[in-house]
């Protein structure tokens, strides 16, 4: 397991220079000068020298490739640089609002597996019974209606009409609840239709037929066998999940006026903050890599069967994939 854990965080090294690579070259591939932007901001039409001056004190007047060396070294000794909007440095920026989309992640998972677990056990037991077409159906609706939708809807009967919560986020306690309960009713759909299938899976096997036929009791069965046999599926689904939400809630952010990480990146991209934008792109690509190896390894750890094919070096696809 030693061995398998190393050789992905190797795999790791040359994944994350193509991320950095990629980034820095497609930000500069964008329309629009970062310098000129900046000093238009101000109401007046920058002059040539003014422009000239400040792409020289940024460094956007050198080679593209002595910029990404410079930028790339100065990353590796924690410095991401300073923002072209604010002058602030960006890794004080990201400490500033990464938090606050780490608490939205956290609060959005938390109530999206209290509401995906129990529905997903209750659909499967109830197949094609009443109960079940119930919950596909609301599966189905929430799953399309799209995120920013969700929100505004959420904001009208939440917080015009009932005045339960603010119409307005600001990073407050009550204020994270509206685009928390947005992204778990988009998620809680995908959580529950896979539980389900998952499950009724499970419960096809021959080992519960046998438990069957020895009398044991279905509640016994169900929840000292069958979802001790889902809990590597949530698990790789929750953690691909968490990845995507701590760099993937802009648009819900932005709709919800909450202040995380997401809108601080929409925002550089509109002023052409390329320092900023480039240390969220890294920031999040690393997140995401290294989430998605934690998941790997827990499921792996969890599932008797996925350890056994990495020990022996065989490919292992579950039945429910086939």
């Amino acid at each position: 397991m030693l061995k398998y854990i190393l050789k992905r965080i190797l795999y790791l090294i040359p994944i994350m220079f193509l991320i950095s690579f990629i980034s820095f070259f497609l930000i500069y591939l964008s329309p629009g000068d970062p310098a000129q932007i900046f000093l238009s901001q101000k109401g007046d039409v920058p002059s040539a020298e003014a422009i000239s001056a400040l792409r020289s004190q940024l460094g956007l007047d050198k080679p593209i490739t002595e910029q990404y060396v410079t930028w790339l070294v100065d990353i590796c000794h924690g410095d991401f640089g300073n923002s072209i909007s604010t002058g602030t440095a960006v890794l004080s920026q990201i400490k500033k609002y990464f938090p606050n989309t780490l608490k939205l992640t956290a609060l959005a998972m938390l109530i999206t597996l209290i509401v995906s677990i129990p529905l997903g056990i209750l659909s499967a037991i109830r197949e094609n019974r009443l109960t079940d077409n119930i919950i596909r159906v609301c599966t189905f609706t929430s799953n399309s209606l799209p995120g920013f939708f969700a929100a505004l809807l959420l904001i009208y009967l939440l917080a015009v009409k009932l005045r339960w919560l603010p119409t307005i986020s600001s990073g407050s306690k009550n204020g994270i609840v509206i685009p928390a309960l947005t992204l778990a009713l988009t998620m809680s759909a995908v959580y529950i239709r896979q539980i389900r299938a998952v499950l009724i899976n499970e419960l096809q096997e021959d080992y519960i037929r046998m438990q069957r036929a020895r009398g044991i009791h279905e509640r016994t069965i169900l929840f000292k066998g069958a979802l001790k046999s889902i809990l590597p599926s949530i698990l790789t689904i929750a953690g691909i999940n968490v990845g995507q939400l701590l760099g993937g809630t802009a648009i819900i952010e932005i709709v919800c006026t909450y202040p995380g990480i997401g809108r601080l990146a929409v925002e550089s991209i509109t002023n052409r903050d390329y320092p900023m934008v480039q240390g969220y792109v890294l920031l999040m690509a690393l997140i995401y890599v290294w989430v998605n190896l934690a998941v790997d390894v827990l499921h792996a750890i969890s599932d008797p069967r996925v350890r056994h094919h990495i020990l022996t070096g065989q490919s292992f696809r579950p039945v429910h994939e086939k």
